[in-house]
């Protein structure tokens, strides 16, 4: 069984991630909408003054979750989720071409919203985010009962 293409393909049915941000002495989390790449990359779009972009221009290193909603709760319904952490930045305009693309295949309300050339030319209100994981874990109570936590070695 592929772990990687489970994970993969858990998602791609989840829009909003769970980001975890930490300044110097406090905390943050937030919701945003992502998409991910070939190489388990995550991107989203957020505003520089937003306190998550402000954690992440003086601390990069990042922790993030993505599940789905669960109505029943423990015990009642096997569960799957992925968490990350890693290292996150602020795209630059010359790379924001392939983040822009996907978002757009995913999010078509991004091209009204904020242009391409926007991005590219490092105008507009939001700029694009990047998290490169280090560590990955897969928990799946379906395909791994016994062993629920695997690991993902980058």
């Amino acid at each position: 069984m592929n772990i990687k293409q489970l994970y993969r393909n858990y998602l791609k049915d989840i829009k909003l991630m769970q980001l975890a941000t930490c300044d110097d002495t406090q905390p943050w989390l937030c919701n945003v909408w992502f998409v991910s790449d070939e190489e388990d990359r995550i991107y989203w779009i957020s505003r520089e003054t937003r306190h998550h972009s402000l954690h992440i221009e003086k601390n990069s290193k990042v922790a993030c979750s993505f599940h789905k909603n669960y109505n029943q709760g423990l015990g009642h319904e096997p569960a799957q989720s992925v968490v990350m952490s890693g290292e996150a930045r602020r795209v630059p305009a010359q790379e924001c071409e392939k983040p822009y693309l996907l978002y757009n295949t995913r999010y078509p309300n991004l091209e009204p919203f904020q242009s391409l050339n926007s991005f590219l030319k490092d105008k507009g209100d939001h700029f694009f985010y990047e998290l490169a994981p280090t560590k990955i874990v897969w928990w799946d109570e379906i395909n791994f009962p016994e062993q629920s936590r695997q690991e993902i070695h980058i």
